[in-house]
């Protein structure tokens, strides 16, 4: 991309969560996420290069400071939420051993929860893989991903599939997920997926009863 005289945009809303960041192993130029992803509250964050935030051309105010980066932002930052994003940092630095905020402790805690992580997707995987008419879409278990799965069970639509997981006290999301394109190469239009995501705090016990929900649900 670089060699042909563009820039690298990543979308990193769902990666954040699950793998700890690296804008200088990514290559990346801009990169967009959220901490609502990774347990604080809604707020946008964009991380650019300081050259390129001091020269991109975007829509400002003439009060605007022309430094970066208050030269991109439309207006007072909202510090309440500033403040919860941080407070989820510290809550995984806490995870990382450490009281507070650093590279490491990142990285330690990141470390913990991918290993934890591949091991419950590798059941929940395995699993989905055994139940009659379900389809699981992505790479499978062992390859480069995250521990978030997309299904469809057979003539069952996504969205009465999750309320039958919610009787379970199985909390799935549904639909296209923004994905539209996608949506309509894998032909699930209208319905979209039932999508089963893993989170820090889910539990062996937690696979087994979506699976065994899904297993009832199938028979049904």
């Amino acid at each position: 991309v670089h060699e042909a005289g563009a820039l690298v945009f990543v979308d990193a809303v769902h990666y954040a969560p699950h793998r700890l960041v690296d804008v200088a192993a990514l290559g990346a130029d801009l990169l967009a996420c959220s901490p609502y992803k990774f347990y604080g509250p809604h707020l946008g964050v964009l991380w650019g290069r300081q050259d390129l935030l001091a020269t991109i051309d975007t829509p400002r105010l003439v009060p605007q400071p022309q430094q970066p980066p208050e030269r991109i932002q439309l207006g007072t930052g909202s510090f309440e939420a500033i403040a919860g994003a941080t407070a989820a940092l510290r809550w995984f630095a806490a995870l990382g051993g450490r009281d507070t905020v650093t590279r490491s402790a990142l990285v330690e805690a990141f470390g913990r929860l991918q290993e934890r992580e591949e091991v419950l997707f590798d059941r929940l995987w395995h699993g989905l893989g055994q139940i009659p008419g379900l389809r699981r879409f992505g790479p499978p278990a062992g390859a480069p991903r995250t521990g978030t799965v997309s299904i469809t069970l057979a003539n069952q639509p996504a969205g009465e599939l999750a309320g039958v997981l919610a009787g379970s006290d199985c909390w799935a999301s549904h639909g296209h997920f923004y994905a539209l394109t996608v949506a309509e190469r894998c032909g699930v239009l209208p319905e979209g997926w039932l999508r089963l995501g893993l989170s820090a705090y889910t539990s062996d016990d937690d696979v087994t009863r979506v699976l065994a929900a899904l297993e009832a649900a199938a028979k049904a």
